[in-house]
């Protein structure tokens, strides 16, 4: 039976990462350009004394490091894709955005890590097919529920 946690608000989502990735030293998160990055340098945030990476798509000579500055997490050069916690990203399991089970498959196969971590919005994962398939070490599933009030 897997164990479960229960995550409340942006705060718990941000505590309950910092948990998963604890004793972790490298973590290179993978995801789209422009809809998965801006969650990899949230998500960073509160883990950035560690060693961070993204992975734009499944474009492993495109890996850049995420560098700590006076305005929060960025993009810095270019850096190995390797890494202690490889978290997959749910804009990639998007249809129309993401890829395909098959190449991200291919992906871990080639790409070298000792836990995969899967972070995503609305059982998007689960909806793609994806937990049935990847050997998934732990999973982070946030559903998203809001209001626009017109004053």
């Amino acid at each position: 039976m897997a164990e479960a946690k229960d995550l409340s608000g942006l705060g718990g989502m941000l505590n309950g990462f910092r948990d998963m990735v604890k004793d972790d030293k490298k973590i290179t998160f993978v995801g789209t350009p422009g809809f998965c990055t801006p969650f990899a340098l949230f998500l960073g945030f509160p883990v950035r004394d560690k060693e961070l990476a993204f992975v734009p798509n499944l474009n492993i000579d495109g890996t850049r490091a995420l560098v700590a500055t006076e305005y929060g997490l960025e993009l810095g050069g270019p850096v190995s894709a390797a890494a202690d916690a490889l978290v997959i990203l749910g804009g990639m399991a998007m249809p129309k955005i993401g890829v395909s089970l098959e190449e991200m498959e291919a992906f871990l196969k080639v790409v070298e890590h000792k836990k995969l971590i899967g972070v995503c919005f609305m059982g998007i994962f689960d909806k793609a097919g994806w937990c049935q398939r990847l050997k998934y070490d732990m999973l982070m599933n946030v559903d998203l529920r809001g209001d626009i009030i017109r004053y």
